[in-house]
């Protein structure tokens, strides 16, 4: 075996999770964005919902360059992202929108996933700002981390999956359980390593029935110090509004 070919095997998979429903405008810019890493070790799995407008058309003429896709109706976001963990056999999983995009900083990242119980992290960009920076799990109170920023171990995986009870809460809530689960480490590496597109289904569907439990998921898995933390900034901002 050449060198070459050694070190190719040693490195550690990342599977790409894409999921999409109808996509045509933006799908192939994704796959573009994912071909041209010049990290080399990648798998490229896309969940699509059902598409009807060219989507899995597009999947087709780029059918060398995915791992794996398949294309049937899904209840959700999250049962589709589901269903790609399924199929993942990578070290790492990470999950890019069907309309985002990976910069070439995505492979600066994936050259330093060491440890497999370490959660590694960067920023995303989203229009004009930049999304990201340390978080902790009191900030997880009052901000979610963009998933597009985050490379997960696969034992998360084995731990926990995606709650399909909420139609964009999900991924807040698994961040909320990692980063309250000491039994994975977080490093954090301030490198913009997507693009995160603007007006996705986050920020057009809302989900209040997440806004209703997530009291009672502070109080379930953060500790008793970042839930006083919480209740207490939850009373001085009803305070400012009477």
């Amino acid at each position: 075996m050449k060198s070459s070919e050694l070190a190719f095997k040693q490195l550690p998979l990342i599977s790409i999770v894409t999921v999409t429903f109808n996509a045509s405008s933006h799908i192939q810019k994704c796959i573009d964005s994912i071909q041209t890493q010049s990290y080399p070790n990648v798998e490229h799995i896309i969940i699509d919902g059902g598409s009807t407008d060219g989507t899995t058309a597009i999947l087709q003429l780029n059918d060398s360059k995915i791992t794996y896709w398949k294309s049937e109706p899904d209840a959700g976001i999250f049962d589709a992202m589901n269903k790609g963990l399924k199929q993942a056999k990578g070290d790492w999983i990470y999950f890019l929108g069907a309309d985002d995009t990976l910069y070439p900083a995505f492979s600066a990242m994936a050259a330093l996933l060491k440890d497999r119980d370490t959660i590694y992290y960067g920023q995303c960009s989203w229009g004009d700002l930049i999304l990201g920076g340390e978080f902790s799990p009191y900030r997880l109170t009052f901000d979610c981390i963009c998933h597009h920023s985050v490379l997960y171990p696969k034992r998360v995986f084995e731990k926990y999956r995606y709650s399909e009870e909420y139609p964009t809460g999900g991924d807040h809530l698994l961040n909320i359980q990692c980063w309250n689960d000491s039994s994975f480490k977080k490093a954090y590496h301030p490198l913009i390593i997507a693009n995160f597109a603007q007006g996705g289904v986050s920020q057009s569907i809302l989900d209040p029935l997440f806004d209703q439990d997530f009291p009672g998921i502070v109080m379930k898995y953060c500790s008793l110090t970042v839930y006083f933390k919480y209740r207490w900034r939850q009373i001085k901002n009803k305070r400012k509004l009477v």
